[in-house]
């Protein structure tokens, strides 16, 4: 991916910052015994009232959760002699380039951490217009943020959590630093940010492990230690993450290895991330303990950590990503609690009728739906203005495709079987006859998120034209060149005898 040319943001990486404090925060504090501690110590944290945006979804006892972990660019605290203020002019505050979502199943003991690309091109919630996701929390705060996710990939937001700098790196000396093996020579551009020049183990400490996490664009040496083999890491941000995600099992299994489940270095860590820490309003202390009881003696090396299949384009001369189905839809669908081993909005194709005569509705059902992960077909309007029930059209062999279609649907539905099969003609010029036809009714009022359990969805049979009425609670940019991307540059683990941390 070419460098030069304006950049819009720096490209400082909360990835690893966010995911390091908040693995500590929520696995760690579970160990814990004396509750009255830990209310103190969290009556610290500073707190975003985030109510209306969040989902409640999931929001039971042991039930799984999703934490959006935003990562800022903040140098509040920072010295101005320090390595991190470096080169930032007269950029001041906090700007959002990082996001990721953990995945937390208590049930399974299960920790899943997966990278949004901060060039994601996507729709920004309650704009119409399309940016890169990162541009989301400048619009409209961490509320855009979270509404432009559920909206476009239809993953419910439990919780929230921002960082910034200054956290990482009292987190980093509170563990002594943490030890990577290079196997070859690797260094930043510029060459300042890091320069590791040989072979072997380093214990990188708070300015170097920034420096290293900071590293979006890239060099290493094809042949160890010869200064003439530099190769440049084209992968860009998507190399970063690579980095980062493995660099966060390293930093976790040293903060293990220092003894995190040791109350005093326990507490050390608490107070290092206490402070540059703000989450929302509804992370209680309860919430914390019920997690990190589950997950006390969880190993660094369970994390398991998912990149999104992306494809390069390029819109109004700048790169920009973009989601490369179908691959993509089977990684979200596993952090909207639905299993891949089972039918998926990605494999529903659906024409979306505008039944109401609201304006623009076909077009925001339909852009609504693609977030969620169905295949739409072009948006269009239905013959007269129909009830208050959403009708689903299906043919004979799509019975289960139109009833999970009306589990995502906020409104009351009706089941109409059309005649002949799937490979019959369409019913009108705006529906294909491979897709099932969504006509919205007056009782429309959005698209769900996380799925309505499939027993409040009874039907449709094949036996009945409209049988089942059950109640319920975009624009494309042709890429310039599209190629699926791969993982960039990571360190390789030591040779066979070779000890590093």
């Amino acid at each position: 991916m070419p460098r030069g040319g304006p950049r819009p943001h720096r490209t400082w990486p909360q990835r690893l910052l966010i995911s390091f404090n908040v693995l500590v925060m929520v696995f760690a504090l579970g160990a814990a015994s004396v509750l009255g501690y830990f209310n103190t110590k969290l009556a610290k944290l500073q707190r975003l009232q985030l109510s209306g945006v969040l989902s409640n979804s999931g929001a039971g006892p042991g039930a799984a959760q999703n934490y959006l972990l935003v990562g800022t660019d903040s140098d509040l605290g920072l010295g101005t002699s320090d390595p991190a203020v470096q080169g930032r002019g007269a950029v001041t505050g906090a700007r959002s380039d990082t996001i990721m979502i953990l995945h937390l199943d208590p049930r399974s003991s299960k920790a899943e951490l997966l990278s949004l690309p901060r060039d994601l091109w996507v729709t920004i919630a309650g704009t119409g217009t399309q940016a890169k996701i990162n541009s989301a929390i400048e619009v409209g705060g961490p509320q855009k943020l979270i509404e432009t996710i559920q909206q476009n990939f239809g993953i419910p937001i439990n919780h929230y959590v921002e960082v910034d700098f200054l956290g990482f790196k009292k987190l980093v000396k509170a563990i002594g630093g943490v030890p990577i093996y290079f196997s070859t020579g690797f260094r930043g551009i510029p060459h300042t940010a890091i320069n590791i020049t040989a072979p072997g183990c380093y214990t990188l400490g708070p300015d170097d492990a920034l420096a290293y996490a900071r590293t979006r664009y890239a060099e290493y040496q094809a042949t160890p230690g010869d200064n003439n083999s530099w190769v440049e890491d084209g992968t860009a941000d998507l190399g970063r993450i690579s980095r980062q995600q493995d660099f966060i099992k390293k930093a976790l299994a040293r903060a293990v290895a220092k003894g995190i489940r040791n109350p005093q270095v326990l507490n050390r860590l608490v107070n290092a991330g206490l402070g540059a820490v703000v989450v929302d309003q509804n992370l209680t202390i309860g919430n914390i303990l019920d997690v990190g009881s589950k997950f006390k003696n969880f190993d660094p090396q369970g994390l398991k950590t998912i990149e999104l299949p992306v494809d390069f384009l390029t819109v109004d001369g700048q790169s920009a990503l973009q989601l490369h189905q179908p691959d993509a839809q089977k990684v979200l669908d596993l952090f909207k609690g639905l299993d891949p081993n089972t039918l998926g909005p990605s494999s529903v194709s659906v024409d979306v009728l505008n039944g109401t005569g609201r304006y623009n509705e076909a077009t925001d059902v339909t852009t609504a739906l693609q977030g969620a992960g169905f295949q739409t077909g072009p948006p269009g309007d239905a013959n007269g203005v129909t009830g208050a029930d959403s009708l689903i059209r299906y043919r004979a062999g799509q019975e289960a495709q139109a009833r999970l279609l009306a589990r995502y649907l906020d409104s009351s539905v009706t089941f109409e079987l059309q005649s002949g099969s799937t490979a019959g003609a369409a019913t009108s010029s705006s529906e294909s006859s491979s897709s099932i036809t969504l006509i919205t009714g007056t009782s429309y009022k959005g698209v769900l998120g996380t799925p309505k359990p499939a027993a409040a969805v009874p039907g449709p049979t094949t036996t009945t034209s409209t049988s089942t009425s059950v109640a319920g609670p975009t624009t494309s940019v042709a890429p310039s060149q599209t190629t699926t991307t791969v993982s960039g540059f990571v360190p390789d683990t030591p040779p066979p005898g070779v000890r590093c941390g």
